[in-house]
């Protein structure tokens, strides 16, 4: 981690971005040791059974009960008034997708909210469900009454205020639900939810990581593997640091998170061993697309056999100079 630190330093110097870096990192025994913005796993968990907690006392200031739309809007008054969490429009930040950083600061991915307000209803044992709409991810509690939640109160429904300006915005699919149109959607398991949120953190690290090479994609070394005539890939070169590598580090153990719940994405697993290829991990590369040569159509799979081809090269040139070799291979 150090090293990938000093490494991103020069990544955002290049970049004209002034970094301070730091040498001073402090390894840990176990995950729940180590602190995530001043406080342990456990924390933070804890922070969502303290909003679950506040939800309850304004319920009980109020004298209120527990039905349905009393609760939630309770909750919407917890999160989005006492606290102030917002979405997050746009993913520009990566602590916004992150749910310690989203508890501290307050602002979120949309996915991350929902996750949140998922587990804070959970805790008042409401039980909340939620489906991919289009481009967006949506919740509502479980009722067999959901005409309730679009019933517009102050000039939104509930169902708009649990999920946000997607809900109202005519050029969003979700704009188009009712309460008879939900019932018909496909329920999220918890493994769904969580590989949206996976999904979302490899597409911003590797934005992130390959910020300063506008236009290249994981797949492009694949092109050139298929065209001899074309002049090798610049990510071939030594010591050009094309890519920030804690951002790369981070989309690549996100990958590999997400590879458990996923395991026969031939896309995701192709995407992740092109990632290894930009880490220079040439051997784990070789594994992982060899692997998705199997599952991958035949047009995808003779378009990765001539770049898996190359790799086992570029592995053999790798462990040669490993064993103090001078020597290099030509790689065509």
């Amino acid at each position: 981690m150090v090293f990938n630190r000093e490494m991103d330093a020069c990544s955002f110097l290049n970049e004209g971005i002034d970094v301070c870096s730091s040498s001073n990192a402090r390894e840990w025994d176990s995950v729940e040791q180590m602190p995530l913005d001043g406080k342990t796993i456990s924390e933070w968990l804890s922070e969502l059974d303290a909003i679950a907690k506040e939800v309850e006392a304004e319920l009980v200031s109020r004298d209120i009960g527990c039905h349905l739309v009393e609760v939630l809007q309770a909750v919407n008054l917890v999160l989005f008034e006492l606290r102030g969490f917002k979405r997050s429009p746009v993913l520009v930040d990566s602590k916004h997708s992150y749910l310690h950083l989203v508890l501290s600061s307050g602002c979120g991915s949309a996915i991350l909210l929902s996750i949140i307000y998922i587990e804070v209803c959970r805790r008042l044992g409401l039980t909340i469900v939620g489906s991919r709409v289009g481009e967006d991810f949506l919740i509502w509690p479980q009722t067999t009454y959901p005409e309730e939640l679009f019933k517009v109160t102050s000039g939104h429904s509930l169902f708009a205020v649990v999920n946000g300006r997607c809900v109202e915005d005519p050029r969003s699919m979700a704009s188009d639900l009712t309460g008879s149109s939900l019932l018909g959607l496909e329920i999220a398991s918890n493994r769904d939810i969580v590989g949206i949120a996976l999904a979302n953190l490899i597409r911003f690290h590797w934005k992130c990581a390959s910020r300063s090479n506008l236009g290249l994609m994981l797949t492009s070394p694949l092109r050139h593997a298929h065209n001899a005539d074309e002049k090798p890939n610049k990510i071939d070169k030594p010591n050009v640091p094309l890519l920030r590598p804690q951002d790369l580090k981070l989309a690549i153990m996100a990958s590999e998170r997400l590879l458990i719940l996923q395991p026969h994405n031939w896309a995701l697993r192709r995407d992740h061993g092109m990632m290894l290829y930009y880490n220079r991990e040439y051997g784990k590369a070789v594994q992982e697309l060899s692997i998705c040569m199997a599952f991958a159509p035949e047009e995808e799979a003779e378009l990765l056999e001539p770049f898996v081809e190359k790799l086992h090269l570029m592995r053999l040139e790798s462990s040669w100079k490993s064993l103090g070799h001078t020597a290099s291979m030509t790689v065509k």
